[in-house]
């Protein structure tokens, strides 16, 4: 289901999570991953005195994005990566920060490994020389021997995995969060995301575009590929703490994507998961960002319109675009 009018930005939003998932055919995976995402977010003003005396027409809104994940078939074993966006449509919300930030991950504790270059003198006529690496503070004893030694020891850096990748989209108008399986964590469960956004000062409310997806191993013949394996996309009203008018504005947005047991929730999905269906054929046949978007838009062009004769769907489409109007209204 698209409930607001597909622009080249819109498109380019699009293209990105494409481009971002490239190389992964959108099969089925062995694995089977399920999204829950807010039915609306309740956004804090946070402001520093200091930026609200230098642009008095502006204000800084913190909003915080608890996205579960859950394992329905499958283990994180298969998994390759989790992606998460958060994207303003209408381009009204600037990032200014944003959290978890990019990490990298050793499987060593204090990130070093010291090596000592050893010389050993024996008694005997010849001379033994070699490199001997012990890993630090992981209780390894140190062997005994009778021969003398003398060693020069330093420290190296042990290398580092990129674990989660996070960074701005759409010229700073939205964010996104690319995790990894990890030692240290589970991709499995709740993971808060949180933005700080600049808005103008009489910023009441807004909504945003939610798209998770999640990438795992597919057993397959003769080599092993990369599948999707769970995508979810929503439309998530924001209000300012203590504004009624523009939480229960966010509340029905969220209501109208559940209405007909959850028949536009679903469309929405199915919708996402063609998109990225869409980016085999797309990285093999396009070499350049421009090219893929031209092709992109043309795809989105020829799709014919959704045939749907339930017309209490289409009703709640209508009303879908009439709530983000009303959202986008209080948005300054």
């Amino acid at each position: 289901m698209t409930v607001t009018a597909c622009t080249p930005r819109a498109m380019s939003i699009a293209a990105w999570l494409v481009l971002v998932l490239a190389g992964s055919p959108a099969l089925a995976a062995d694995t089977r991953v399920i999204f829950d995402v807010p039915d609306k977010i309740e956004c804090r003003d946070a402001t520093p005195e200091k930026l609200a005396a230098t642009h008095p027409t502006l204000k800084i809104i913190e909003a915080k994005f608890r996205i579960s994940a859950g394992f329905v078939e499958g283990t994180e074993a298969s998994v390759v990566d989790f992606v998460y966006m958060i994207t303003s449509p209408g381009m009204r919300m600037k990032i200014q920060d944003y959290l978890p930030n990019t990490t990298l991950e050793s499987e060593l504790a204090d990130d070093r490994i010291e090596v000592a270059d050893t010389t050993e003198k024996s008694d005997g006529a010849t001379l033994d020389a070699h490199v001997a690496y012990r890993v630090l503070n992981l209780g390894a004893a140190m062997s005994q021997s009778a021969k003398k030694s003398e060693s020069d020891k330093y420290k190296r850096i042990v290398p580092k995995d990129l674990v989660l990748a996070s960074g701005t989209t759409n010229r700073e108008h939205g964010v996104f969060f690319k995790l990894r399986p990890s030692k240290g964590a589970s991709l499995e469960g709740a993971k808060e995301l949180t933005l700080l956004a600049a808005v103008p000062k009489g910023w009441r409310g807004d909504w945003c575009t939610i798209i998770c997806a999640a990438r795992a191993t597919k057993k397959s013949f003769p080599v092993p590929t990369v599948a999707l394996a769970g995508i979810e996309q929503a439309h998530v009203g924001l209000y300012l703490t203590g504004d009624r008018e523009a939480s229960d504005l966010a509340e029905s947005l969220c209501q109208l994507q559940e209405a007909n047991g959850g028949a536009l929730s679903k469309q929405m999905a199915k919708e996402a998961a063609e998109l990225v269906a869409t980016m085999h054929a797309a990285s093999t046949s396009t070499h350049s960002c421009n090219h893929f978007e031209e092709w992109l838009h043309n795809v989105i062009k020829l799709k014919p319109e959704l045939k749907d004769s339930d017309r209490k769907l289409e009703d709640a489409k209508a009303a879908i675009m009439h709530v983000q109007e009303q959202l986008a209204r209080l948005s300054g």
